[in-house]
């Protein structure tokens, strides 16, 4: 056989595959990618064009976002639900330790950068987590053994005459 004739014998071999139009037209869906020629794969007897990029999202040969940073993104978002609920926590419950409003306090969380550290500073200076403090002797009328006692003090040095103290005297007796 000659040499000339072999590609006359390829060309046979092939072209009832190709005269059919099947390959040929699997070939000129080219045109619809950008002139990027596609995969052609025989399926049951027909052509079937297919391209490095199609695919699903992440899925193999496709273009879409890897798994990984899907993964990465959710995990970001839940750790910042998780720190906002710390947050939102923690500053109720100063709030409510120095007798401040837990709603005041989620809303200063939540709405401001430093709310926790606001809240953390006003729980902090406000006194009302400390027992009360008993009422002292300034706040409470003295007694009237007292109020005798230290009018006398007052005469016997001699800071009030005795007519003052004799007036002064009954009217401590008068209010008892």
């Amino acid at each position: 056989m000659p040499i000339a004739a072999a590609p006359a014998l390829l060309l046979l071999a092939v072209a009832p595959s190709y005269a059919g139009g099947g390959l040929q037209k699997c070939l000129d869906q080219a045109v619809d990618h950008n002139g990027e020629p596609p995969t052609c794969t025989k399926v049951d007897g027909t052509w079937v064009a297919s391209w490095p990029d199609d695919g699903s999202i992440g899925g193999p040969g496709g273009g879409g976002i890897p798994g990984a940073i899907i993964a990465l993104f959710v995990l970001g978002l839940v750790a910042a639900v998780g720190i906002t609920f710390w947050k939102i926590s923690t500053a109720q419950k100063l709030a409510r330790q120095s007798g401040m409003d837990p709603g005041l306090a989620t809303q200063m969380t939540l709405l401001s950068d430093e709310g926790l550290d606001a809240t953390y500073l006003a729980s902090s200076l406000r006194q009302t987590s400390q027992p009360s403090p008993t009422p002292s002797a300034a706040s409470t009328p003295p007694s009237a053994t007292s109020r005798l006692e230290e009018l006398k003090g007052l005469l016997d040095r001699g800071l009030v005459t005795q007519v003052e103290y004799d007036e002064r005297r009954k009217a401590i007796i008068d209010s008892v």
